[in-house]
């Protein structure tokens, strides 16, 4: 048997070559934007929870409440429709976040918390570092990255 330069993974995970695949985008089945805005498994770095996560969804919200409002909604219900279309991806996207830092994806329903639940989590799954490392959700992605940088440099 070949040796493997990555850490063994936790049983049930996939191999660190498919991990490592998965961190350069190479499964587009696996890393596809509505496996990012709609599953809730694997973990996600903090660069793609702002690029990815908050700041997407709000842009995509802002289209899409001017959309409901050039649709002669009126701005309260336009703003109620934008916020339930775009609740279930920031709530996908925060539990990804959160496995990262190994916390289970419960916490992302305090999204549904009326004010402030949205900005707690906003705050907290921004500026918490990841585990370094393998965790009981999958391998650290900025390390599968990595290692994929420097081998594909050899």
């Amino acid at each position: 048997m070949e040796p493997t330069p990555f850490p063994t993974v936790p049983a049930g995970r996939p191999a660190l070559d498919e991990l490592t695949a998965l961190a350069l985008g190479a499964d587009p089945e696996r890393t596809s934007l509505p496996r990012l805005y709609l599953g809730l498994k694997g973990r996600i770095p903090r660069r793609t929870f702002w690029l990815h996560g908050v700041l997407a969804l709000l842009l995509m919200g802002l289209v899409l409440n001017v959309l409901l409002v050039i649709a002669n909604f009126d701005k309260d219900t336009s703003a109620k429709l934008a916020n339930l279309v775009f609740l279930w991806p920031l709530v996908a996207i925060s539990a990804k976040r959160q496995h990262d830092f190994n916390f289970s994806g419960w916490w992302a329903l305090i999204h549904f918390v009326p004010g402030v639940g949205s900005l707690f989590l906003m705050l907290v799954d921004g500026s918490v570092p990841g585990t370094r490392g393998v965790n009981r959700f999958g391998v650290d992605p900025r390390e599968a990255l990595a290692r994929a940088r420097i081998s594909s440099a050899h």
